[in-house]
């Protein structure tokens, strides 16, 4: 699947998601942050990054995200 149709497909089951500047990389919408964390790593090694917009999005590559929508 291209970048394109893996973000369509996560936003079919109702992920937030968006093209990373990069074009191997996509990003998730995850949760509001209550602080001003600008990164996280989380225990399991995603990565997450605050938008301009206050959320976090969590950033997988292409192939992951992909992996990710079809097993739902």
């Amino acid at each position: 699947m291209t970048r394109e149709e893996v973000i369509a497909k996560a936003k079919s089951i109702g992920w937030d998601a968006q093209e990373c500047h990069d074009p191997d990389f996509i990003a998730i919408r995850a949760y509001k942050s209550d602080t001003n964390e600008a990164m996280r790593l989380g225990s399991n090694g995603e990565f997450y990054t605050r938008g301009d917009d206050g959320w976090m999005w969590q950033v997988g590559t292409v192939e992951d995200v992909q992996n990710a929508v079809m097993k739902r």
